[in-house]
């Protein structure tokens, strides 16, 4: 009894010591630099094509990736105390079990380490107390622990084997597999793949593949590249250029069995049988076997007829089976036929606007010419030309300094100091080379031309804005035709959805394609009927026509955060208990969609990155709700709340930054989708027409009716010059000198009100009738407004007025747009 006693009071005295410990703790972390931010120390990263997600210390986040410059690591050591980091880990366990992490808090450590040392110490004792009866056996337990220290190697050998794998590695090993089987050779031919250098730092990776055949090495390439963005739920897309072009998507959760495998390909024939006459490309087995195998009477079979044949023969011959898997696992592919990407289309559209050098490179003698340089830019470029001309002489001054200085008695004429100039900032340094000069010297010149840029930083970036500016405006006119007939096309598709009854859900210019005769791109964008909108990867699809319960199908939940709203992340039950209809509330996630993508089309911009950022904290209040599977109406309400203010700011930042642009462009509004855009037209139109009239009865600063009745009535013109009069203190009485400022504010408020009214007056005539056409700011407005008042309800009350900084708060008080009104009513 003595001795069990010695041991509680041991282990009480152990769990208090080390409950008073501190160690020293290096841990190696990621550190995140944001452009124009400060660095960002996080325990894990993650990067997609376009976010940066990490997490630190369990709270999880997200950078666009544009606003990161580099990821890299640092070793940070602090003193932790010993039972600080006990409690996290018994966390982390409880976590992984599944246990209440409140029990876990309530749970005291030290008992914990108490209770271990007792067990400890007592099981020390019951060993030191077996141990005479324990020679007998050494022997045999030293073969045993000799066999385990054998298993572990083994395991360290398989693991180390699985972290150097990826898909692309195990794409291009199945590739070179199919390679073998192309050329009649067996698996167990010499086989190896490179992936080029020249690929290494690129999105799309070209392999080199070779087998070796009876006599020598044969050897050819494919490429490979993600496709699109990672959204966690959904498979991993890989654009792949082997014979033909195709698309191969892995699942997210291994599929092993054939009859599921098959199952899958089904339901989305299904799906694209019903999207006629919508072109789609769905996976087929056929895209692969047809060269492995090659059947009977191949050429005179329709491609619905082969895809039967080749289904039959992996049911008949398990064997072939083999060739659709991917890292042991069924991979669904799909053949491209050459078309083109969406994404692809856009990006090509807008490449040229960040090519700033072309502006100079195009009339280099304007920049030295201040007559020809604000006749091509106009007047009010005068800042940006006497901004170069400064540049320049700073830049002759420190050349010649630096020829001076280096004792050599060089001779450098100023039209060389001009084209080096020039080549600077167009970024072409290899103009920056003369071989009558020493390349020291030159390579002083270049630093001292560093040096003038650094220390008139101000000038350089009106310079860069300028030229950015004047490429996108060209831009904008050379291909502002096939940015209608695309963004028409959209329109188009987002009709014939409704039409037939069907919602994608993972709507996106990477999942969109151009339905056309490959040979005739880019031109057929010239013409908005010689081409249509095909869609690619039908996963999250779902038909709308009710199963034969009365429901509809429950859809893969996720999608593309730039794309995306809260009800992707809802199933069916929890959407139509929140939102009313089912069937429309999945429609409006493709409109809200389409909204994005004809943004995307027209500016290259993203419209929604504020939106996409909120995702991390959407899921953090889902899963800290009642059920992550049925959220309560509160949660809902939550995560609509976050993404939909965020939502709104994107929306009104982004259409003020581009409104010229968009106010130029006219869209044909399809037939079908015309009255629902001029029914929100006509509401916005109302609700602005209300603004007007409450903001001119509460203005303290009208004292009479009949003014308030004469501004009711005036035009814009009328208010213009009102302003101007209130602006002209000098000429104005006294008595009202002290008010001009707060009147000159409240008149161009409601002048602006007013030019609302009016656009909105204007748009509603020009949708009435055919070919109801109607600028893209307004199309856009009136489509987020739909999506917006059909997924946040009325309610719910109004969003929060935005407390954000500077550029978004001037968006607020700047937007003619209704958003504005509706987000900060009461």
């Amino acid at each position: 009894m003595k001795k069990w006693i010695i041991i509680v009071v041991f282990s009480a005295i152990c769990a208090t010591i080390i409950s008073f410990l501190k160690v020293d703790i290096t841990s190696n972390r990621q550190v995140i630099y944001i452009r124009g931010g400060e660095p960002v120390l996080a325990d894990k990263v993650d990067q997609s094509d376009q976010f940066v997600f990490y997490e630190t210390d369990g709270q999880p986040g997200m950078f666009m990736k544009a606003d990161v410059t580099s990821v890299g690591s640092i070793e940070v050591q602090k003193q932790t105390s010993l039972l600080r980091i006990i409690d996290g880990r018994k966390l982390q366990i409880m976590d992984h079990f599944g246990i209440n992490q409140k029990l876990g808090q309530a749970l005291d450590s030290r008992l914990l380490i108490f209770l271990f040392t007792l067990a400890a110490a007592s099981g020390i004792v019951k060993l030191l107390l077996r141990l005479s009866n324990a020679t007998k056996t050494a022997d045999s337990q030293t073969s045993a622990i000799d066999g385990l220290l054998r298993k572990s190697e083994q395991f360290c050998d398989v693991e180390e084997e699985c972290q150097e794998t990826s898909d692309l590695r195990d794409i291009a090993l199945f590739f070179l597999e199919l390679y073998k089987v192309q050329n009649g050779l067996g698996n167990n031919a010499p086989a190896r793949f490179t992936m080029t250098d020249a690929s290494k730092s690129q999105k799309m990776k070209i392999f080199e593949l070779g087998i070796k055949g009876s006599n020598d090495w044969l050897t050819r390439r494919m490429s490979v590249g993600p496709l699109g963005e990672e959204t966690g739920s959904k498979s991993k897309c890989f654009y792949v250029i082997y014979d033909t072009h195709m698309v191969v998507k892995i699942p997210p959760v291994p599929v092993t069995d054939m009859e599921k495998y098959v199952r899958h390909i089904r339901r989305e024939v299904q799906i694209a049988a019903q999207l006629a006459p919508v072109a789609c490309i769905v996976p087929m087995v056929s895209v692969v076997l047809k060269k492995v195998k090659k059947l009977p009477y191949e050429s005179s079979l329709t491609q619905e007829q082969l895809e039967k044949q080749y289904i039959r023969l992996i049911e008949d011959k398990p064997e072939y089976q083999e060739y659709l898997k991917i890292g042991g696992r069924f991979a669904f592919f799909m053949e491209l036929s050459n078309s083109f990407f969406l994404g692809r289309v856009i990006n090509e559209l807008h490449a040229s606007k960040d090519k700033t050098g072309d502006e100079l490179r195009e009339a280099p003698d304007v920049v030295w010419d201040q007559e020809a340089f604000t006749t091509r830019y106009g007047l009010a470029s005068l800042p940006v030309f006497e901004g170069v001309q400064t540049l320049f002489r700073l830049c002759e001054a420190e050349t010649q300094r630096i020829i001076k200085a280096s004792g050599k008695g060089e001779t450098v004429h100023t039209f060389q100091i001009k084209n080096w100039f020039l080549a600077y900032i167009t970024g072409e340094n290899h103009y920056l080379e003369e071989k009558t000069l020493d390349g020291e010297l030159l390579s002083r010149i270049k630093d001292g031309f560093s040096t003038v840029f650094k220390s008139n930083q101000k000038i350089v970036d009106n310079l860069i804005r300028f030229l950015k500016k004047q490429q996108e405006t060209k831009a904008f006119s050379k291909s502002r035709q096939q940015i209608e007939n695309i963004a028409s096309n959209i329109l188009r598709l987002l009709c014939l959805l409704k039409e037939q009854r069907i919602a994608l859900r993972d709507l996106k210019p990477d999942n969109l394609f151009l339905d056309a005769d490959p040979d005739t791109y880019p031109g057929i964008l010239k013409n908005k009927n010689a081409f249509s909108i095909g869609v690619i990867d039908i996963e999250t699809a779902v038909s709308l026509k009710p199963t034969r319960d009365g429901t509809v199908a429950q859809p893969l939940l996720g999608g593309t955060p730039l794309y995306a709203t809260p009800l992707h992340l809802l199933k069916n039950g929890t959407i139509s208990s929140n939102f009313g209809n089912l069937a429309d509330a999945l429609h409006l996630q493709d409109w809200f969609s389409a909204t994005a993508i004809i943004f995307k089309a027209i500016t290259g911009r993203s419209l929604f990155p504020r939106a996409a950022r909120s995702f991390p904290g959407i899921l953090k209040i889902l899963k800290s709700g009642r059920s992550k599977i049925d959220p309560d109406q509160a949660t809902v309400k939550a995560m609509s709340k976050k993404f939909w203010l965020a939502a709104a700011m994107d929306i009104k930042t982004h259409l003020l930054s581009f409104s010229d642009g968009l106010n130029q462009l006219a869209l044909s509004v399809p037939e079908a989708m015309a009255p629902s855009i001029k029914e929100e037209l006509e509401r916005e139109k109302g609700m602005l027409h209300l603004a007007i009239r409450k903001h001119v009865s509460l203005s303290p600063l009208l004292k009479s009716e009949k003014n308030r009745a004469y501004l009711l009535k005036a035009s814009c013109d009328t208010l213009a010059k009102q302003v101007a009069r209130w602006e002209n203190q000098a000429k104005l009485p006294e008595q009202y000198r002290q008010v001009a400022p707060q009147m000159v504010a409240f008149l161009n408020n409601l002048n602006r009100l007013k030019q609302g009214e009016s656009e909105k007056r204007r748009a509603i005539d020009a949708i009435a009738n055919p070919p109801h056409e109607v600028s893209a700011y307004a199309l856009l407005e009136a489509m987020f407004q739909i999506a917006f008042n059909a997924m946040y309800k009325s309610r719910w009350k109004a969003l929060p007025a935005a407390t954000e900084a500077s550029d978004q708060q001037t968006a607020v008080n700047e937007n003619r747009s209704l958003v504005t009104t509706i987000l900060n009513s009461d």
